[in-house]
């Protein structure tokens, strides 16, 4: 009969903890925001990602009636912003707009990181997706794809190719590309991709793979050549070029993407406040249309649907970093 009482007890003192934790969540967003919340960014300011973080920070301002202020902290491939975000406390006001690199770099680093993206932080929303473009400098003197190939042949240390960091998205495509065409091409790692498109526009890297959002601005300039997108169709806004499995060169159906995430014990209740909030943001006429104008395909997704997808493309990564032996140190 004591040890039924005692099981009685016990589990009554479980329900009541529970339910003190799910009170105690909901209390600690009950006055959430009543301050400027700080968003990350783990790319220099002026790139795709940059811009894509202040366009949606602005809306999502107006969503939380609170400033979002956009804070850039490039550097070591987003370890910097991302080691920023989890000194800070868990409680709301400082968040991370993480970029493809946090599925990537666990696959191609030897060194210890100094986070576990998958435990350390909280998917909140899966803001938008990218495609890339593959662009040539004009000191490269190549107008297609194949020329480029059959430069990279005939002079292989000739020619290099930039990214906007060790494990990037950019490296990871500058990398399948080599193996794709068995090519040797030099890599240039940047801190970002604003110095990347810098360094190309001067002749200083013959060719890179920029995301659609930091290669937008230059489409039409004199200084670089387009040469192909990445995807498994053209893009509508570049009907005249094509993809690069149109060119024979297989496996770039994949992409990169922007999303903001939390340090791991932010209370659940802030979490699903700033996944709906930031998911709203997303959705704005004027801000889904303007991303639609960079030619990105906007998502705006729920925590635990962004969960699912982080966990996936991590795995992704891992096997494609496999496959063409990418390291990152």
């Amino acid at each position: 009969m004591k040890s039924t009482w005692r099981r009685t007890a016990v589990a009554l003192a479980m329900l009541g903890a529970l339910a003190a934790g799910g009170q105690a969540s909901a209390q600690s967003a009950a006055g959430y925001p009543n301050k400027p919340i700080r968003l990350i960014v783990s790319t220099a300011a002026g790139g795709g990602s940059d811009t894509v973080a202040r366009l949606v920070a602005t809306r999502l301002a107006a969503e939380l009636k609170q400033p979002v202020v956009v804070e850039n902290k490039p550097g070591a491939s987003g370890s910097l912003a991302a080691t920023a975000v989890l000194g800070a406390p868990s409680d709301g006001y400082t968040l991370l707009f993480g970029i493809t690199t946090m599925a990537q770099l666990p696959a191609v680093t030897s060194t210890p990181l100094p986070y576990a993206a998958e435990k350390d932080f909280i998917p909140v929303s899966l803001v938008a997706r990218s495609r890339s473009v593959l662009m040539a400098s004009k000191q490269a003197n190549v107008r297609t794809v194949p020329e480029l190939v059959a430069a990279l042949k005939a002079n292989p240390q000739k020619y290099s190719y930039g990214s906007w960091g060790n494990g990037s998205t950019g490296h990871f495509m500058g990398e399948l590309f080599a193996l794709r065409t068995r090519t040797h091409p030099v890599h240039i790692p940047y801190k970002g991709a604003a110095p990347m498109m810098s360094d190309l526009l001067g002749g200083a890297i013959s060719f890179a793979f920029p995301d659609i959002g930091s290669a937008q601005p230059h489409l039409k300039s004199e200084r670089v050549q387009l040469l192909a997108v990445t995807g498994d169709k053209r893009l509508a806004s570049l009907p005249q070029v094509p993809t690069l499995d149109e060119l024979g060169i297989k496996g770039f159906d994949f992409g990169g993407w922007f999303a903001v995430f939390a340090p791991k014990g932010t209370p659940p209740a802030i979490v699903e406040m700033l996944s709906a909030k930031t998911a709203a943001a997303v959705k704005d006429r004027e801000v889904n249309a303007r991303l639609v104008a960079m030619d990105l395909d906007p998502v705006g997704s729920g925590s635990r649907e962004f969960s699912a997808f982080f966990h996936d493309d991590t795995a992704k990564w891992a096997r494609l970093a496999k496959e063409a032996s990418i390291k990152a140190d």
